[in-house]
């Protein structure tokens, strides 16, 4: 059954949600492809003591900045690397707005190959599902039950509710009162009609909607009429017991910046964050003006913990990979995600399969062992810098590690 249901509308189609496959920013109409630009890395001059000790002093100022934000985190982790490589540069927190990234954009394998927002998904979704309804009721309206409603406790509810009515026609066929169902009954009203694709389930059961005159009263109801089919009533209840909501993937939203673009692009959109823009500017008032006092009284325990609430207002955090020869590759990532996908999408990436390290921009080695770990208890949230090292000698001639495909689609600010 479960087979039957991800391969329910395998023949999808053909125009039907036809798509660009591209992010909702990209131009109306897709650019050609540019010949490969091949990035000579920037000569460096070396800068004195006395230039890199300012710098350092600089950056421990935007690190200690109240609120953590992803601004002062990736002006921070960009100036502390650039630091260490020497090139005297002071990361300005007082740069105007760009972010970093136009927004958090999902893939829906199961209908079609766009990337497109959440809230577009789910209209799309939907109207997909309505749309199939016409070409398989029952397996159309199971799917919906599972996809279109958030909460899963009443969606399980629900579901046990619907299987009830089948299994008391199936339990009593001659019983007349098994087989309405009175919509102004509040089982029903409350726990039934509220879900989607509950109603449409029921009528490809072969419930009818009707009125019921008795006195001075018409009432609503849903009466089965036909002869009963007790394979079809199991295959409806099996069908909707294995039945999984169609689920969407995020889109990495690969980009390759150049030093200069990364130095700049540092603000994150409101898509990254669990609170809305209006919640965050409060708590961040509220944050700063207790600051220095609470500083003085929390224990360690208790700025842990308060780390660790501050962390999990992400939603998702975006990834930045420093390459030897100055490129940065770019990443969207869900905070819940463990950093064998950080991984996989480097190695995905890469013109040539190659053994590597990744390191933090303060010098921490991730190892095989954090592979398994969240990138919430890594700390790697909401905004990171991570240096590679190539740890092979195949690529020492190349001159580009990154793909030449996503080379291709560099643009510069």
């Amino acid at each position: 059954m479960a087979d039957k249901l991800r391969n329910l509308f395998s023949k999808k189609k053909d125009g039907k949600f036809k798509g660009r496959g591209q992010r909702l920013n990209d131009a109306d109409s897709p650019p050609e492809p540019s010949p490969q630009k091949v990035v000579e890395p920037i000569p460096r001059e070396m800068m004195t003591e006395g230039q890199r000790q300012a710098g350092l002093a600089a950056l421990a100022r935007l690190a200690n900045t109240p609120g953590g934000s992803a601004r002062s985190a990736f002006a921070y982790q960009h100036g502390k690397m650039e630091a260490d490589l020497g090139t005297g540069a002071i990361v300005d927190d007082k740069l105007p707005e760009l972010l970093a990234v136009l927004g958090v954009y999902y893939r829906c394998p199961f209908i079609g190959p766009e990337v497109l927002s959440k809230a577009e998904w789910k209209e799309k979704i939907k109207s997909y599902l309505e749309e199939q309804l016409k070409v398989d009721q029952a397996l159309a309206s199971c799917l919906m039950i599972h996809t279109l409603n958030k909460n899963r406790e009443k969606v399980s509810e629900c579901i046990e509710i619907l299987c009830t009515y089948l299994n008391n026609i199936l339990s009593h066929p001659d019983e007349e009162k098994y087989r309405k169902i009175r919509k102004s009954n509040r089982n029903f009203s409350e726990k039934v009609m509220k879900i989607e694709g509950a109603l449409e389930f029921l009528l490809s059961a072969g419930f009818k909607s009707c009125s019921i005159q008795s006195e001075d009263t018409t009432e609503e109801y849903l009466l089965f009429e036909n002869e009963i089919d007790a394979s079809h009533f199991e295959f409806l209840m099996d069908s909707l017991r294995s039945a999984e909501p169609i689920r969407l993937e995020l889109d990495r939203n690969p980009q390759v910046l150049l030093a200069n673009q990364a130095s700049k692009m540092l603000d994150l959109p409101s898509e990254f964050y669990r609170l809305t823009v209006e919640e965050l500017k409060r708590e961040q008032r509220q944050r700063t003006e207790s600051l220095e006092a609470a500083s003085q009284l929390r224990t360690k325990a208790m700025r842990e913990k308060a780390e660790q609430k501050e962390l999990r207002r992400y939603q998702y955090t975006l990834i930045r990979i420093r390459f030897p020869d100055g490129l940065f590759l770019q990443g969207t990532f869900n905070v819940y995600e463990h950093f064998i996908e950080v991984r996989k999408y480097v190695s995905d990436c890469l013109e040539v399969q190659v053994p590597f390290d990744l390191m933090t921009a303060l010098g921490k080695l991730l190892t095989d062992s954090d592979d398994e770990t969240s990138l919430l208890d890594l700390k790697l949230v909401p905004a990171v810098l991570l240096t590679i090292n190539i740890k092979s000698s195949e690529l020492s001639g190349e001159k580009s590690f990154i793909k030449s495909e996503l080379l291709s689609k560099m643009e510069t600010i």
